[in-house]
């Protein structure tokens, strides 16, 4: 469960989308939300790259109509603030948080203690030098096997309420790397085409990673207007492909 909203399994498939405000601007962010939330969105993500960013995620999950999850970069103490301040789920990138795998055994625990998921969320863009070195490039298989190897170190501390997501910005690598995961492990996918472009190339590169997959988009648009459009044309799919 993200908040209220179950996710994998026999669950219908839900809607995600990013805000594109800066996260501490709390009431251009409450704006965006309702108007996503308006727009279809099921669940809604902000970033949080910096402590003013950090500080603002509890009056945003408190007034937010929709789960909020937080998105954290680089530092893992804002991984710590969001847990605190009540979001429904923390994403983590093991690629740009600094020293992360040995930081899993407190994440693991606080997460329990407090009934949130964490997103295990590799991104082509940011992938672990140790699998870029390994594999020479972000192919499937090594943003396959940088995701698995994290969800195996929360495993060790008996920490299993976990998302995956392996995103890319070329469609044909991302469905190939989504394929591979699901064939690896049980755990709910959050599926997504990572720098998709700006809306008209967005949407072209998600209609065909989703045509295959289907879910959740992630694009590049000038303000809230293509995230609203996104999501109605991710709600449209998914309705369509339940028929």
């Amino acid at each position: 469960m993200v908040g209220d909203v179950g996710v994998g399994s026999d669950h219908p498939i839900s809607v995600q989308s990013m805000c594109t405000t800066k996260t501490h601007d709390v009431n251009s962010t409450l704006q965006q939300i309702a108007e996503l939330t308006a727009a279809g969105c099921d669940i809604v993500r902000v970033a949080c790259p910096r402590q003013e960013d950090a500080d603002a995620l509890a009056e945003i999950a408190r007034h937010s109509q929709i789960p909020v999850i937080a998105d954290i970069h680089f530092q893992p103490k804002y991984i710590f603030a969001a847990i605190d301040a009540g979001c429904a789920a923390v994403r983590v990138n093991p690629g740009n948080i600094k020293e992360f795998d040995g930081r899993v055994g407190e994440v693991a625990k606080a997460a329990g203690d407090a009934g949130i998921p964490i997103r295990i969320g590799v991104n082509a863009g940011s992938l672990d030098k140790r699998f870029l070195q390994k594999y020479g490039k972000a192919t499937p298989e090594a943003l396959v096997e940088s995701a698995l190897w994290e969800a195996s170190l929360f495993e060790e501390h008996g920490f299993g309420d976990i998302k995956i997501s392996v995103k890319h910005n070329d469609p044909v690598v991302m469905v190939r790397a989504y394929e591979l995961l699901a064939a690896q492990c049980d755990y709910p996918l959050h599926l997504g085409v990572t720098e998709a472009g700006p809306a008209f190339q967005g949407t072209i590169k998600s209609a065909v990673a989703f045509g295959a997959l289907l879910s959740r988009a992630s694009a590049t648009p000038s303000g809230c207007r293509c995230r609203r459009r996104r999501s109605r044309k991710s709600r449209w799919a998914i309705r369509s492909s339940n028929r």
